[in-house]
């Protein structure tokens, strides 16, 4: 299929996207193989969301746009029908469409048939336009091959494409055996019942012999079948959270969960008061003897090429036990404040550094005081209460924020490319965080500066630009 048809169609699915309303609940699960990566879109909330449907401006741009990629007369009146009336593609967009692929890199999408005889007219009049078959029927199956071996095909339920032989395709139709599909995976059920516009499952067995060592890596007993991540992007008026989950299905993969989470401790908040909110901030809790003992198992320190100061990082890490945090201030053209406290058993810490050669009377405030490493470089001295700091850090096992305005300028002065990227996300969003949501949870939000617009309203605009 020529690439200007390619973009015909797709402009001709927008249409119906910005129109859609109403969605229902999935199913068309038992054409998903239960080992495949699966993305699912929820048209519908997105839409809402980004208040596309209700510019009257931008759906007469894309009309023009898309009567402008048009060759034949057949698929001009099928533009206007649509854009008059949806419901004419015969997609029911208000569905989930569900885009999945293998780990061969073959890639298929599934979705709902709202009027099989409309989505027969807009494959024909496309196959016209594009110059290739339109749609034939076989077994009470119908189907459209645009040339490139990739094939549509439908039934009164259901619109299935895969570059599957059309034979393999019908079989799927006609099966109602459920076995090894994601009708019968609880991952894939937790991915429907989430609440976001764009989710995705991913098994970790599809990345099995994609990284040479990976195997070497895991955990004692664990593979990566048994293994999965579903991610979970929301969005409302001034905020954008994508929460990331690992769902564990085997004793191993739980037991190296659970040793995880008591080398990482819950943040108790002892050093917060002393970090001012500025540009990057990160706290943490460790129990470093347990750090220690996992990357010596792990044997991080020979692949990292660093094994003969081993012993050393064994007296460092050992003295550790509670809460890190670290707080880099306002860039003014100079050096920003830099704060850091850690909590340790003694002053060993500060011993090694010193027989190390730091010298703590050149620039920095450091020592040990009251349990606690600490440095402090710049205007502030340590253990000074900052006038603003973080709020909701207590009881994470790990936070971590940012203020794009700021580091923009403290990029600035390291990297032009790093510094012109922080603007172009600044212009909308004022501040970032991620933390964990539980014990196999974490969530990235995006705080936006308009407080009163969701940011798809933003995305949206700068995507139908790109495309009118």
């Amino acid at each position: 299929m020529k690439q200007r048809k390619i973009n015909l169609m797709y402009l001709l699915l927008i249409a119906v996207f910005v129109l859609s309303s109403c969605a229902k609940s999935s199913k068309n699960a038992k054409f998903i193989p239960a080992d495949a990566a699966v993305v699912s879109i929820d048209v519908k909330q997105m839409f809402e969301k980004s208040k596309v449907g209700d510019n009257e401006e931008a759906k007469k741009k894309l009309l023009e746009t898309m009567e402008g990629n048009a060759k034949s007369q057949e698929a001009k009146d099928l533009i206007k029908k649509i854009v008059e009336d949806p419901a004419k593609a015969g997609v029911d967009l208000r569905e989930p469409i569900y885009i999945f692929g293998n780990s061969e890199g073959k890639v298929g999408v599934i979705g709902t048939i709202l009027d099989k005889d409309d989505f027969a007219q807009l494959l024909n009049a496309l196959a016209k336009d594009g110059g290739f078959e339109g749609v034939k029927e076989k077994d009470d199956i119908q189907y459209c091959a645009d040339g490139n071996k990739y094939t549509i095909a439908f039934d009164d339920a259901t619109f299935y494409g895969s570059e599957s032989t059309i034979d393999d395709i019908i079989a799927k139709f006609k099966s109602d055996d459920t076995q090894n599909t994601m009708a019968e995976n609880e991952d894939f059920a937790k991915l429907t019942a989430a609440q976001g516009y764009i989710k995705a499952l991913i098994p970790m067995a599809i990345a099995e012999g994609q990284v040479a060592d990976i195997k070497k890596n895991l955990p004692e007993g664990a593979e990566l079948k048994d293994l999965s991540i579903i991610m979970n992007l929301t969005s409302d008026k001034g905020v954008a959270k994508l929460g990331v989950e690992c769902l564990a299905k085997s004793d191993a993969w739980k037991k190296s969960i659970d040793e995880s989470n008591q080398m990482c401790g819950k943040i108790s908040g002892d050093y917060v008061k002393y970090i001012e909110k500025g540009a990057f901030a990160i706290f943490a809790n460790f129990d470093g003897k347990k750090l220690f003992e996992m990357m010596d198992k792990k044997d991080i320190f020979k692949d990292l090429g660093v094994d003969a100061q081993k012993e050393l990082a064994k007296k460092v890490l050992e003295s550790i036990d509670g809460d890190l945090a670290i707080g880099v201030g306002e860039f003014k053209g100079g050096m920003p404040n830099v704060a850091a406290y850690i909590k340790t058993k003694d002053q060993s810490v500060v011993d090694l550094a010193k027989e190390n050669g730091l010298n703590p009377e050149k620039g920095l405030d450091f020592g040990f005081k009251d349990g606690a490493t600490y440095v402090a470089v710049g205007e502030t001295s340590a253990f000074t209460e900052a006038k603003e700091t973080y709020q909701d850090v207590k009881g994470h096992r790990f936070y971590i924020a940012c203020d794009i305005d700021l580091i923009s300028s403290l990029a600035g002065s390291v990297n032009r490319t790093a510094s012109q990227g922080a603007k172009a996300v600044g212009e909308h969003v004022s501040s970032a965080e991620m933390f964990d949501t539980s014990d196999t949870s974490i969530e990235l939000v995006l705080n936006m500066k308009d407080k009163e617009k969701d940011p798809l309203e933003y995305f949206m605009q700068m995507f139908l630009k790109q495309i009118m």
